[in-house]
């Protein structure tokens, strides 16, 4: 069973309950594409420990741990506690008196697709790796078998935090550390594409695992379809890529020359997309920890995220899945 932790932003969400609907009833949680990642693994690691098991909710051995930065605030607290009550382990979250958690809100469309408005300007987890917290974090990494982090982990950074956040990965990966990448890339997030796509270039090679949503990076790098994206990512240096693209089938490439192409479930009852990517990413690495093979774990990861898609919210309970 392998260790990994998600380093990342997680924010207040504020959702409403009816389609189109700007004001009104709404729901307020917490999300984070990396957040979202850490949880569906914890999940679904839980629900694949022990097929025969009688308490799938056992929390007591953690596979995935969270890195961030909160504040000292109610909501940064209560945030903590239900990771933890999530089986999460949260030793290198930093708290800092007097920051908040960003906040974002969901509209969702009749047809469960979404957009976002952004209060994360001064959110606390820019400051993630300030004051001398990188190197606790370094001294950590001995501790864990892989990092997963995103695009927008490193957008949300300063130029200098963004470059001690590369040299960190870069040190992990020089130890053996096995690093997983989803693009997630968001264009307003960046100053400009050419610094994205250099920051990027600058991951690849140290990469064991890439996951990105072919629509993201089709946009960004002009990929004509997933294998291209896939060879791209090969090309750059990575290991291993999976490429995510919604209904269509799930493309994997690897070094070693293995391929192959795997078709979701049809999903007829899209509710609300939100997350599907991050819980996709985060049951794959969940079944993985559990030594299921890509393909299998790329079934199990499906099944998820056709659970998230069906539901509303990005952290839906999926402790009622058979898994494959």
């Amino acid at each position: 069973m392998s260790h990994i932790a998600f380093i990342g932003e997680c924010m207040i969400e504020l959702s409403g309950s009816k389609p189109d609907a700007i004001f009104g009833a709404a729901q307020l949680g917490f999300a984070g594409d990396t957040l979202n990642a850490a949880t569906y693994m914890a999940r679904t690691s839980r629900l694949l420990a022990d097929e025969n098991a009688q308490n799938t909710n056992d929390v007591s051995a953690n596979t995935a741990s969270y890195i961030t930065a909160l504040g000292t605030d109610p909501y940064s607290n209560a945030m903590l506690h239900a990771w933890q009550q999530d089986g999460i382990g949260t030793d290198l979250v930093r708290q800092i008196d007097g920051a908040l958690p960003g906040l974002y809100a969901i509209q969702t469309d009749a047809h469960g697709e979404r957009s976002f408005s952004y209060w994360r300007a001064h959110a606390a987890a820019k400051q993630m790796l300030s004051d001398g917290h990188d190197d606790r974090i370094r001294t950590a990494f001995a501790q864990l078998d892989g990092i997963y982090f995103s695009g927008i982990t490193l957008a949300i950074l300063s130029e200098s935090d963004r470059t001690k956040m590369i040299n960190l990965v870069a040190d992990f990966a020089d130890q053996g550390g096995k690093v997983y990448f989803d693009t997630n890339h968001r264009l307003r997030l960046w100053s400009d594409s050419k610094t994205a796509i250099a920051s990027y270039d600058a991951i690849a090679p140290l990469c064991h695992t890439v996951l990105p949503t072919f629509d993201d990076d089709a946009a960004l790098f002009g990929d004509a379809s997933p294998t291209d994206t896939a060879k791209r990512w090969l090309a750059a240096g990575a290991s291993e890529v999976i490429v995510k693209s919604g209904g269509d089938p799930t493309f994997y490439a690897t070094q070693t020359g293995d391929t192959g192409s795997i078709t979701p479930p049809v999903i007829t009852d899209i509710v609300d997309t939100t997350s599907a990517g991050d819980s996709f990413n985060g049951a794959f690495l969940g079944a993985k920890s559990r030594g299921k093979t890509t393909p299998q774990a790329i079934v199990i990861a499906q099944q998820v995220a056709g659970r998230v898609i069906g539901r509303h919210g990005a952290l839906v309970d999926i402790s009622e899945l058979i898994l494959a």
